[in-house]
């Protein structure tokens, strides 16, 4: 018998906590992403990283009026480019491993079989057969600036 059929029949209760990371693009540190850079980047694809996050231009429609205001940004990412995605990508990766701590090694021969973490777009879920404190995870992922 398979490890997913065995699951089924034992009737194991799992939890599921989930955190919407949608507002990551506006919100990300561009300093602390750098630091991060600095581990996994050549020198000179780091060098011209701060160039692309530097005079991100914002545009902004007020109350559906045909009123737009168009400012300079210091902090987020632009989300219309090709690199946005992928800093977005290393940056929640920062942030899972830091979550990962809190959560700590599977507790319950069950906690090896599920999967601990499921994510899409800027979604991610954490399993686990016992308790998760999301609101710890929370703190740590605002810690490390997303």
């Amino acid at each position: 018998m398979d490890q997913a059929a065995k699951i089924n029949i034992e009737d194991i209760a799992i939890k599921i906590k989930g955190i919407d990371m949608s507002a990551t693009f506006d919100t990300i540190n561009r300093e602390v992403l750098l630091k991060i850079l600095e581990e996994i980047v050549k020198e000179n694809e780091l060098r011209l990283i701060p160039f692309l996050l530097s005079n991100t231009q914002t545009n902004t429609i007020i109350n559906k009026a045909d009123i737009e205001v168009s400012f300079t940004s210091n902090v987020g990412m632009s989300q219309g480019d090709g690199l946005s995605p992928v800093l977005f990508s290393i940056s929640l990766e920062h942030a899972l491993k830091s979550a990962r701590k809190i959560i700590g090694k599977p507790k319950t021969p069950i906690d090896n079989i599920i999967p601990k973490e499921i994510a899409f777009a800027d979604n991610v879920d954490f399993i686990r057969s016992e308790h998760i404190n999301i609101d710890q995870i929370k703190k740590r992922t605002r810690k490390v600036q997303l």
